[in-house]
């Protein structure tokens, strides 16, 4: 659903909750006195209680239905309170109190009590359905930037804020009195009330769930904080008070209602939109000289393909390619495909020579290469896999982290060991089969050791970037070691739920990396304060410092990993 319908929707259905629980009138009852009735006000006894009675009764000869009939509504006052006020308040009495054998006259006054509560929660739960959804899919492109600490204790405070509503929920329908649960416009309010209070019980909810699931959802932040300010005003402007006398009701909204409203709105200034910093997705490719290089990907498939493969769609984008699911038309078989942006001879020729050097690897932890051609237009045929780190929740949990950085480091000890360093190891790069291995795919930016010419591509994806990469002119221009560097950013991604540099401007970023200016994992977990040691060596600016080979990396990895048994 457009997000503007889903606005929209929600709109319209917050308005007809403010309505859920307004009167339905029967015939012709609150309209102005029409032509040909009479009013004859009366005055009785009500099982021994003085109370003024209003009758509307036809007496015109005009042909009304059923006009033998006396069709009446009762406006039944209270007596005068007891400090002799005479400020008196309309109710509507219970049928033992009215000793009439035929309720039908009260249920033309009102909706059923049942369905206008159901009605207000129904309204209510749709609203909180379709903020979620948005949320969701929003969220997306959201991440906290506070320590998991903190995210644990709003939390907590959300589970909490949902017990301080259901048992304010609780006191309001068991504390009041007989005359105020008679009242029309209390009862209305009231049904009002409970939809906002079952939203917000809800509400503190999931939100509790999505900080203990690492998935923000920015809308139902802002969302709940609009409810609260609703309950509080049904509280306010009731003339049946909720919880009297007014110093309670305020004392009241401070204990159940401010919480939940306070911790939302700390929850929504500590997510960060990580797809839109500086104006641009960090993730993607970019060069020291030129701006993106990815601008627009290409909707429709290659007609110069479409006699070799069928049933295609896209399935992701990188800095120079666009990649598609399909079916080769020979055997059927289900492939990926990878097609550089700019199909004239010179790209597809660099594109092919970067290509050549992923095609000699063969690794279990590799993703296989099947063909690649420059006719009729450059391409790359290649294993196809579904999921991708980047389709993963984080932070995950330290034992599936270490089992994907070390099928990672397995093949980059293979790579290595060929000359071959990968130099852009990122989630979207790092690929998951059904059974949750994970295999390092696009060596589109990889390069020989033994040629430093090998390769004139200087791209690099900015969260991941490596100091050489960004200053080359200090740094030199990498090694094994830039990969080594890059594997502990995903390690530590893995571990805490967003990379180890992320700021709001890529100069900060710039700064930020170059001065190794981050918060170690036991600072985001003190649970993975085992993990310190590896993640500093790894992220050190100088190559220097860092491990000087794949296999000092693993034996570290292997020695964190039996420390956490």
């Amino acid at each position: 659903m457009p997000t503007c319908m889903i606005q929209k929707t929600i709109l319209f259905l917050f308005i007809l909750l403010l309505f859920a629980g307004a009167s339905v009138h029967g015939d012709n009852i609150g309209d102005p006195i029409n032509p040909g009735m009479d009013q004859h006000i009366l005055t009785g006894i009500l099982d021994g209680k003085s109370a003024p009675i209003v009758i509307l009764q036809k007496t015109s000869d005009q042909p009304y239905p059923n006009q033998s009939k006396i069709i009446s509504a009762e406006i039944i006052l209270t007596p005068p309170y007891k400090n002799g006020s005479e400020d008196p308040r309309p109710f509507v009495p219970s049928w033992e109190e009215r000793n009439n054998p035929e309720p039908s006259s009260y249920q033309s006054l009102l909706i059923s009590p049942l369905l206008q509560m159901l009605l207000s929660i129904g309204i209510s739960l749709v609203i909180l359905i379709l903020v979620t959804a948005a949320g969701l899919r929003i969220g997306a492109s959201y991440q906290y930037e506070s320590c998991e600490k903190t995210r644990k204790w709003i939390g907590i405070g959300q589970v909490a804020c949902t017990l301080l509503i259901v048992i304010a929920v609780w006191w309001i329908f068991t504390s009041q009195n007989n005359n105020a649960r008679t009242d029309p416009y209390f009862l209305s309010t009231l049904y009002a009330f409970l939809g906002v209070q079952v939203y917000l019980a809800v509400s503190s909810l999931i939100q509790a769930i999505s900080i203990f699931k690492n998935r923000p959802i920015p809308p139902v932040y802002h969302i709940h904080i609009l409810f609260v300010f609703i309950a509080i005003s049904l509280i306010l402007m009731s003339r049946v008070p909720f919880f009297p006398p007014l110093p309670t009701s305020i004392l009241a909204i401070s204990i159940f209602f401010l919480p939940g409203a306070v911790l939302s709105l700390m929850t929504s200034q500590i997510i960060r939109r990580t797809t839109d910093i500086g104006g641009f997705d960090p993730s993607l490719t970019l060069t020291r000289n030129q701006s993106i290089i990815h601008t627009e990907i290409t909707s429709s498939f290659p007609e110069a393909l479409r006699m070799r493969y069928q049933d295609v769609s896209i399935i992701g984008s990188g800095g120079v390619a666009v990649v598609y699911r399909a079916v080769r038309v020979r055997d059927g078989k289900l492939v990926a495909l990878k097609i550089p942006f700019s199909p004239d001879e010179t790209s597809g020729k660099t594109f092919l020579n970067e290509m050549a050097v992923w095609r000699e690897l063969h690794h279990p932890c590799i993703v296989a290469i099947y063909d690649q051609n420059i006719f009729p237009i450059p391409y790359v045929e290649m294993e196809y896999m579904s999921r991708s780190l980047r389709d993963v929740t984080y932070p995950v949990a330290p034992d599936r982290a270490i089992s994907i950085i070390g099928d990672i480091a397995s093949a980059l000890l293979y790579a290595h060991g060929k000359g071959v360093i990968h130099r852009d190891i990122k989630p979207g790069n790092v690929l998951l089969t059904g059974e949750g291995r994970a295999k390092l795919a696009d060596w589109g930016l990889s390069r020989s050791l033994h040629r430093a010419e090998d390769t004139k591509n200087t791209s690099f994806s900015l969260f991941y970037a490596t100091p050489e990469q960004l200053a080359p002119d200090m740094y030199g221009s990498g090694d094994q070691r830039t990969d080594i560097y890059q594997l502990g950013v995903l390690l530590y991604e893995l571990l805490c739920g967003e990379p180890p540099y992320v700021k709001p401007g890529i100069g900060e970023i710039f700064i930020a990396i170059q001065k190794n200016q981050f918060r170690l994992p036991s600072e985001c977990n003190e649970s993975l304060s085992r993990f310190d040691p590896l993640i500093k060596k790894s992220l050190k600016a100088d190559p220097a410092e860092r491990f000087a080979s794949i296999e000092e990396f693993i034996a570290c990895l292997e020695i964190t990993n039996n420390n956490g048994r």
